[in-house]
């Protein structure tokens, strides 16, 4: 994260860090955990087409809000010198499944198969949600980077980013390497659809069967050694993982193309036959979520809140301690007994450093009495006014401020594509308008093809677009 989109967030607390960006806790004014914001990173958004694919989605997902879901609630844009988008949703406080999978690990306690199974099927049945909208929506980035884990439940977040993520149009191995986002390898252009969802869904099956999260070299493909080292815990004893789930996990890893699944409403059901077949339940065991809790983020990136001043309690005297971003080395080692303040929401943890005695606070007597201070404040707010009407009269206000219009810059490959806004020719591409603020329908027509697309243009604001027509087949 550059510095410039750092200072906007002066009040914010790294709490994750992906291949997708870094991920801030927004608290309020009184320190109370507010929203969590995604600042996506600048290799991402310096596709065109990026911003306006996600703007899209968010449009057709605005009303969408279900309890197994994280609701997104604006995408804004950080000021600096790199343009930086950030993605604002509902703070929830939870473990990440990461987080979860990588401390199973680092502790050496396998996961049993019945919590595995539990938990997969509480994916596949949140997912499901979305795929049976009439809307044919999907998720496009299931992960367990993108996943919560609260007291045994799930709740998936990022849900907006798919169809944007689309664009980048990296290789399979890529987008796993970077962004660790399952791709299917198919002919031709690849599609973030429902199938691609599935897919993602078992390779975060894999990951839980495993009981610990998955290499850079074990992508989709890669996964041979993974599954053949996949085995059954039952009574304390290690056995080979039945033979239907492993046609399961064979039918949405995309082995065998001719048997995936359409949906993960096709995969749930598929999964409670298999697990009938096997003799294999979804049932948690509790201990395996105990102690669960979020890993401490290592990044270049870190913000520090300002220490609040208590009136009945005087710590002993420290050095001055200015707001300053500074960096997190590798490695560095945690202090007995420090906690993130993400980590107990509601709780404020500035204080927890203060000594148990009482100290008796210094008292100075005032330098005005109450009511010449009264006088001085009004006298001051009367200055204030004064001041700002003067300058009003000779510095004109913003344009923006009174703007009913935006621009709308619509760019196409191949150039030259006719544009049509509301019906109306407009011209060719690249082509900039100034179109009056609200919901336009605009339609580009090249080499006999049609795009028709809704864009909402801002007051006062600029919106990119960026279409792309696949290119024409000759015949043979």
């Amino acid at each position: 994260m550059d510095r410039s989109a750092a200072k906007a967030l002066p009040q914010d607390e790294l709490i994750f860090h992906d291949g997708l960006g870094d991920r801030f806790l927004v608290r309020d004014t009184k320190r109370r955990p507010l929203h969590e914001t995604l600042v996506i990173r600048a290799e991402l958004t310096g596709i065109p087409s990026f911003e306006f694919a996600l703007n899209d989605r968010l449009s057709v997902l605005e009303k969408f809000e279900h309890n197994a879901f994280v609701p997104v609630r604006q995408l804004v844009r950080l000021p600096g010198p790199i343009t930086r988008l950030s993605l604002v949703s509902d703070y929830v406080p939870g473990t990440r499944l990461a987080d979860f999978l990588a401390d199973r690990e680092h502790t050496g306690k396998p996961l049993s198969t019945g919590t595995a199974l539990f938990l997969i099927r509480e994916i596949l049945d949140a997912v499901s949600v979305l795929h049976r909208s009439p809307a044919g929506l999907s998720h496009g980035a299931l992960a367990p980077e993108r996943i919560l884990l609260i007291d045994g439940k799930i709740r998936v977040t990022d849900y907006t980013l798919g169809s944007a993520i689309e664009q980048l149009r990296y290789s399979p191995e890529r987008y796993w390497k970077d962004l660790r986002v399952t791709v299917p390898p198919v002919a031709g252009g690849i599609r973030f659809d429902r199938r691609v969802d599935v897919a993602q869904i078992g390779m975060i099956a894999v990951a839980l069967l495993s009981g610990r999260p998955l290499r850079d070299g074990e992508h989709l493909g890669c996964l041979s050694d993974v599954l053949a080292s996949l085995a059954h815990s039952f009574g304390g004893q290690q056995k080979a993982l039945p033979v239907p789930l492993r046609g399961w996990l064979a039918r949405t890893l995309h082995m065998d193309m001719r048997r995936t699944f359409a949906s993960a409403v096709e995969a749930e059901d598929a999964l409670e036959e298999a697990m009938a077949e096997s003799g294999v339940g979804p049932t948690p065991d509790m201990q395996d979520f105990s102690g669960a809790r979020p890993r401490r983020v290592r990044t270049a990136i870190t913000v520090k809140a300002p220490v609040a001043k208590t009136a009945s309690v005087a710590p002993p005297p420290r050095p001055a301690v200015k707001q300053t971003m500074a960096p997190v080395r590798p490695g560095q080692p945690v202090r007995p007994g420090q906690k993130d303040a993400w980590e107990t929401p509601g709780v404020d943890t500035r204080d927890r450093s203060h000594h148990a005695g009482t100290i008796a606070p210094v008292v100075k007597p005032p330098r005005f009495s109450p009511q010449v201070r009264k006088y001085l404040k009004l006298g001051l707010l009367g200055v204030l006014m004064a001041g700002a009407f003067s300058v009003a009269q000779y510095v004109p206000p913003p344009a923006k401020l009174f703007s009913t219009t935006g621009t709308l810059t619509v760019e196409s490959k191949p150039q030259g594509a006719q544009l049509l806004v509301d019906g109306k020719p407009q011209g060719v591409t690249p082509l900039t308008l100034t179109l009056k603020a609200g919901n336009h329908e605009v339609e580009l027509r090249s080499a006999g093809r049609a795009r028709v697309f809704n864009v909402y243009v801002t007051k006062g604001d600029r919106v990119s677009q960026y279409i792309e027509f696949p290119a024409s087949r000759g015949r043979r």
